[in-house]
């Protein structure tokens, strides 16, 4: 019921979502073989004032068409869409989690029905994570079918790889999202220590010199165009010493938020 409750309040927006990554995805690659050129003759970004945006500019004109397309789909889908789109609807649908039901007062009946909070937390996030994953998988895995239309070719397995990455980095947020609003009592105090950290990180993002200290590290062009190269996979992904590991940092990331959520929820007094 809870679980169903919760599904019925956040199914349109999370159809928004989906439209709007497939609004952001198809042009960018049906336009692709005459951006292509148009980028070769451009300096701009490889000339950019910050290193990561050279970086981008480097990858997305490279001479091999192939390599500077999944650099694109990199910055286009995963770097733009999921980062931002993700970020946002992470925020958005895990707010009103908790805050809204102490602002409606449902949350004292929530709580006393029949069931442990720990599964009332889980009945009411579940239906998220799915509104949340499940956009990022069938949108961006459907950039195979349109990259036909422009006869170019991109591997599933690799895009699944960075569909996975980009939604735990999402659920990460969304983690978060739900232990700030087991905390707050109000959906705009949520909201703001939510995106002002999620601001503070991408600032620390922009200064090179403390770039490790941000969330965006884990989730920018520097990690997902290698991952749809082909050269990074599961074990560089979630297996410390053999790669980075920042999938597994981001996976480590979420439970422990979650469980940060279920231990405030477990001592909330009413």
């Amino acid at each position: 019921m809870i679980a169903r409750k919760t599904f019925r309040e956040v199914w349109l927006m999370t159809l928004v979502y989906a439209l709007m990554m497939v609004i952001l995805q198809v042009p960018v690659i049906l336009m692709w073989p005459e951006l292509y050129d148009d980028l070769k003759k451009s300096a701009l970004l490889r000339n950019a004032g910050f290193d990561f945006l050279q970086r981008i500019g480097a990858g997305v004109t490279d001479h091999q068409e192939t390599i500077a397309y999944r650099n694109w789909i990199a910055v286009m889908l995963f770097l733009r869409s999921v980062n931002l789109l993700g970020i946002a609807a992470s925020v958005l649908l895990g707010t009103a989690l908790f805050a809204r039901e102490r602002e409606t007062q449902t949350l004292e009946f929530l709580l006393t029905r029949p069931v442990s909070r720990g599964a009332v937390l889980w009945q009411k996030s579940w239906p998220v994570i799915l509104c949340v994953v499940c956009p990022i998988f069938v949108v961006n895995t459907s950039a195979i079918l349109w990259s036909w239309q422009i006869e170019m070719d991109l591997p599933l397995a690799p895009l699944t790889l960075a569909n996975l990455h980009g939604s735990l980095f999402v659920l990460a947020i969304l983690a978060m999202t739900t232990f700030v609003s087991v905390k707050c009592r109000v959906q705009a105090h949520v909201a703001f220590w939510v995106g002002g950290i999620v601001v503070l990180q991408l600032g620390l993002y922009l200064i090179p010199r403390v770039r490790r200290f941000s969330l965006f590290r884990l989730s920018d062009f520097d990690w997902y165009g290698p991952i749809l190269a082909g050269n990074i996979g599961l074990p560089e992904m979630f297996v410390p010493g053999i790669g980075p590991a920042h999938s597994l940092w981001l996976l480590l990331a979420t439970l422990v938020f979650y469980g940060l959520a279920w231990r405030a929820l477990r001592n909330l007094e009413l």
